[in-house]
């Protein structure tokens, strides 16, 4: 955090967030030129170099603000034009920027971490955190983490936030209406009020799935996209619905019944027509040693079924029952998953 933002020269920061913004959403030639003139003008002097940390910090916060924001040029009643890049560059920096993009003492306080957990489930079972999101700092919201399972928890004055870096996790999230909820994935954003949702992201499609309550995902966007009007979509979910998305894009949302929903909380795994390839990193979260695949002909064999999680020598039984392949054991004690 910049402590002494109230201190710098805001033409300063001002001329460095154009720049910030022309290396943002010019052609790449002119966006590499903008690049090349931030660092030179950076190292200038103390000041330039204080101003640049500024205006870096003023332009993630505002990607970050965007979800909020989108909401505030939603015009229901009225179909508005979608601005060029470079008309909206032009907005930044007129009046009505000026106040988004300025005041960054009081922005700071509003988004100053207060209570930063980190939480990794390196165990084989499911494990129950409590966040400190409720009233003074009391347990609210409870999070339940699947084996090899990673997850940041921020929690400032005006958002509670938590990346969901690798695994799979259920939210029952504490209704807070001033404090929003929401949880970044490698596809993009779930903010929530108050609900139950689980998200999965092994490293293949990421999941979200809403038990009940509501939830909206924005998908992940650079730049300028990540800003209103130009950003993509939002998509609503609410109970009893799903989604995934495969290489940034999403599918079509799907039903989904409420046992689908995180089954391994009550030791289940479940598996829909899923590539085996996609299949195995939960798989193999419950396991000492990983089953690998021998070729990628075997990670295409489509996987359905309903495996108990901590059976893992039924599950290595039933698989050759169900797919055309060997099961071979390794010198390690790892297997190998050959076709027949």
């Amino acid at each position: 955090m910049n402590t002494t933002s109230t201190q710098i020269d805001e033409r300063l920061v001002e001329k460095a967030l154009r720049l910030i913004a022309r290396a943002a959403v010019e052609p790449p030639e002119s966006a590499c030129r903008a690049q090349a003139e931030l660092m030179r003008w950076q190292k200038r002097s103390p000041e330039n170099a204080a101003a640049c940390e500024e205006a870096r910090a003023r332009w993630q916060m505002l990607g970050t603000l965007a979800p909020e924001l989108r909401e505030q040029f939603a015009r229901p009643d009225a179909v508005l034009p979608r601005p060029g890049r470079r008309q909206l560059l032009g907005l930044l920096f007129t009046g009505g920027a000026v106040g988004l993009l300025g005041g960054g003492a009081w922005w700071y306080r509003q988004h100053e971490t207060l209570v930063a957990r980190h939480y990794f489930n390196e165990t084989r079972e499911a494990l129950l955190a409590e966040l400190p999101d409720g009233a003074g700092g009391l347990p609210g919201s409870r999070v339940q983490l699947a084996p090899a399972t990673r997850l940041q928890v921020n929690l400032s004055r005006a958002l509670r936030a938590a990346d969901l870096q690798t695994g799979e996790a259920y939210f029952a999230v504490a209704r807070d209406a001033a404090r929003p909820f929401r949880v970044r994935t490698r596809a993009g954003d779930i903010e929530v009020l108050g609900t139950a949702f689980s998200v999965t992201d092994r490293g293949g499609a990421v999941d979200i799935a809403v038990e009940h309550g509501h939830v909206r995902f924005t998908p992940r966007a650079d730049g300028l996209n990540r800003l209103p009007l130009l950003g993509p979509s939002a998509i609503d979910l609410y109970g009893g619905q799903a989604l995934a998305v495969r290489d940034g894009r999403p599918g079509a949302v799907r039903t989904v019944r409420a046992e689908q929903i995180a089954p391994w909380r009550d030791g289940w795994l479940i598996f829909d027509d899923t590539r085996l390839a996609e299949a195995l990193p939960t798989i193999n979260a419950y396991r000492q040693q990983p089953i690998v695949l021998a070729d990628a002909r075997v990670g295409a064999l489509r996987l359905t079924g309903r495996f108990r999680a901590q059976d893992q020598r039924g599950l290595l039984q039933a698989l050759p029952a169900i797919l055309p392949l060997h099961v071979e054991t390794l010198d390690d004690g790892g297997v190998r998953l050959r076709a027949r």
